[in-house]
């Protein structure tokens, strides 16, 4: 069945199954955690002309009472005296089903629950349709769907292997007969006599059988499956035809639950796919127009974005001369500082730039060229671009007050540059001071004098 519904009342559904006497309302509720039975109600039916008005007076009571929303959704499951079956044909698949009515004063629908193969045709007499259409609608149901009662059981007779399976079911005062293909397909239903019960029922089911032009003893080890209330055939184990199985006791109100919970489908009134196409092409309209409302926003942003990276560009363009004139003088400033450290250091060791001013002098000519220099704790460095001749000339012209040079390693950073001039003086140490002779001491008072 169908289900599931995004319209307006798709939060309930009704489940109405007809019977002679009788009327059983299933109301069904979707809640957080699915579908749940939400009301379950039998009532009785009169016979005769207050019939069709009592079902429509006892149906508006229970949608008002249970504050049923207009638009619901409702499925009717008729019996075999509403909806009937039309077999598969015996004169082969292109013979014209043989309806009881005109082609064109019945609805009617293909039963596909064994196979397009043999299926069967579910019919119901128009009268019927608007008429059940004329109480839903009164009531502010919407009819969707028409079921048959035969088709409550056809799982249950698919179930075990036979050439034919007849099942009987009995609901209060009324009792129905069933009568199902091998594959599940239903072949006959219908709502039997006082007279065609009980012990009656062995006539009945021949009587069906022979006008299913199928014979019980047709198929040779597989005989007529019959299934009944528990205690309801008498003496079965005397039907040398038949297979006997008790029907398993289920309530209606659950075989009702589980055939609109199934995939199972009857004749349908209303489609409700065009529903869910409207719903869907709602749903799309207000996607696209909630996408372009983001799309619009995303450019506006886009847009801000854009103008503020530009005032930014333009406030830099605006203070690219204050931070030259800044990057400027500080540079000078660095100078300034570093000119007035080195007067400084001068006036406090006047020395320190003796040796450097000497070496000056006495560097060698081209191509000898000074690359590094220093003057730390009485020893001086130097590194340089020279040959073998400026070496020797730098041995032969010791800085004064230095002794002679030696080799200097390298410092890693000018490694690099392969010196050939690498040389080291340590400064002279400061002579040690000559000490005064002590003076004579007079000899002793009491000394003899020679």
């Amino acid at each position: 069945m169908r289900n599931f519904s995004p319209s307006a009342s798709w939060r309930h559904q009704l489940v109405l199954s007809l019977s002679p006497h009788s009327l059983c309302i299933l109301h069904f509720y979707r809640g957080l955690l699915g579908w749940k039975r939400a009301h379950e109600l039998v009532v009785p039916l009169p016979e005769g002309e207050a019939f069709a008005s009592q079902l429509q007076q006892q149906l508006a009571d229970s949608v008002t009472r249970w504050k049923i929303p207009a638009g619901t959704r409702a499925h009717w499951v008729l019996a075999g005296d509403i909806l009937g079956i039309v077999p598969p044909s015996t004169q082969g698949a292109g013979a014209p089903p043989s309806l009881p009515f005109p082609a064109s004063d019945t609805r009617t629908q293909v039963d596909s629950f064994g196979g397009a193969e043999g299926a069967s045709l579910m019919w119901l007499h128009k009268d019927w349709v608007t008429e059940i259409e004329r109480i839903s609608s009164a009531c502010r149901l919407a009819l969707v769907e028409l079921y048959a009662r035969a088709q409550l059981f056809q799982r249950l007779a698919a179930r075990q292997p036979a050439s034919l399976r007849a099942v009987v079911e009995t609901d209060a005062s009324d009792q129905y007969l069933h009568v199902y293909a091998a594959n599940g397909t239903m072949l006959r239903t219908r709502v039997l006599d006082a007279g065609d019960t009980h012990e009656h029922l062995a006539q009945t089911l021949q009587v069906e059988l022979a006008a299913l032009g199928a014979p019980a003893d047709t198929a040779p080890g597989r005989p007529v499956q019959l299934t009944t209330p528990k205690g309801y055939a008498a003496e079965p184990q005397t039907w040398a035809d038949y297979q006997h199985h008790v029907l398993p006791a289920a309530s209606h109100a659950d075989l009702l639950e589980k055939l609109w919970r199934s995939d199972q489908g009857g004749i349908i009134v209303r489609h409700t796919h065009n529903d869910m196409v409207q719903t869907l092409k709602v749903l799309s309209l207000g996607l696209g127009v909630a996408g372009m409302a983001g799309l619009a926003l995303m450019i506006w942003h886009d847009g801000r974005l854009v103008r503020q990276i530009e005032e930014g560009r333009e406030r830099v363009r605006k203070d690219l001369p204050k931070v030259e004139a800044a990057k400027l003088l500080k540079a000078r400033t660095l100078r300034m500082a570093d000119a007035v450290q080195a007067v400084n250091t001068a006036r406090e060791a006047p020395s320190a730039l003796g040796p450097f001013a000497q070496l000056v002098a006495y560097f060698p000519p081209p191509p000898a060229t000074l690359q590094y220099f220093s003057s730390d704790n009485g020893v001086v460095a130097l590194a340089g671009q020279g040959n073998e001749g400026s070496v020797k000339w730098l041995q032969e012209r010791p800085l004064a007050g230095f002794g002679a040079w030696s080799d200097f390693p390298v410092p890693e950073y000018l490694a690099a540059s392969t010196p050939q001039i690498h040389l080291q003086a340590r400064k002279d140490a400061a002579p040690k001071p000559i000490a005064a002779p002590a003076p004579a001491k007079p000899p002793a008072s009491g000394a003899s004098q020679p």
